[in-house]
């Protein structure tokens, strides 16, 4: 029921009823704030978070599919957000696994390490593919790149996909085939040999792995 309380809780904060809320952050109907509170639609959806947060800036997102923590951000938070990396605890894998689609990516808290600030988002590592560089338990920091003719063959990246390569989104060294075309991605764990080869249709985004840190860092 952490849907039915969640919106229990915003309703109670706007002072509007199941069907002016519905209204008011942009619904055609209002079944779906029905079905919320009375358990047969158990979480709020990810886009109805974000009419929501359109409706109603004040309000923390990652309280609306949680529960948990303060319902509105303070002051302080608005000005460290502009300040900090945002830390996504999802499986970043060190192996190939597929991405976890129907999670929502709400940042759990936000980073400040100076050195790397210019890094748009922080992921915790899994598998053991990439050691000894990377180990399972660390945080990778990652810029995203738009430009691939400005990559560093060779270097780590992580690379997301799309089903055509079934979601991956793993950590590993990238190169560049022959023809150009499709992205070599190795391991640089001895014990994980064997190359994948993806097209570069395929990728949907791929960041720069410019550093990283230990958790107990944080």
């Amino acid at each position: 029921m952490k849907g039915a309380y969640v919106l229990n809780k915003l309703l109670e904060y706007s002072k509007l009823n199941g069907k002016s809320f519905s209204e008011k952050i942009g619904l055609i109907r209002p079944q779906a704030i029905y079905d919320i509170q009375n358990g047969k639609t158990q979480n709020i959806s990810v886009s109805m978070a974000n009419k929501i947060i359109s409706a109603f800036p004040e309000v923390n997102k990652s309280w609306l599919f949680t529960g948990d923590g303060e319902m509105l951000i303070r002051p302080e938070d608005k000005i460290t957000e502009k300040r900090g990396i945002p830390f996504y605890d999802i499986n970043v894998t060190a192996s190939i696994a597929e991405s976890f689609n129907d999670i929502p990516e709400v940042s759990q808290y936000l980073i400040s390490y100076p050195p790397l600030n210019d890094c748009c988002a922080a992921f915790p590592v899994y598998g053991e593919s990439m050691e000894p560089d990377f180990f399972a338990g660390e945080v990778v920091l990652v810029k995203e790149i738009t430009n691939v003719d400005s990559m560093l063959w060779g270097e780590p990246y992580l690379v997301i996909t799309n089903a055509n390569c079934d979601n991956l989104r793993t950590i590993k060294n990238v190169y560049l085939s022959e023809d150009r075309c499709k992205f070599i991605l190795r391991a640089t764990n001895p014990r994980f040999s064997g190359d994948t080869i993806i097209d570069r249709n395929d990728v949907l985004k791929i960041f720069l792995i410019k550093g990283k840190i230990n958790r107990r860092q944080l």
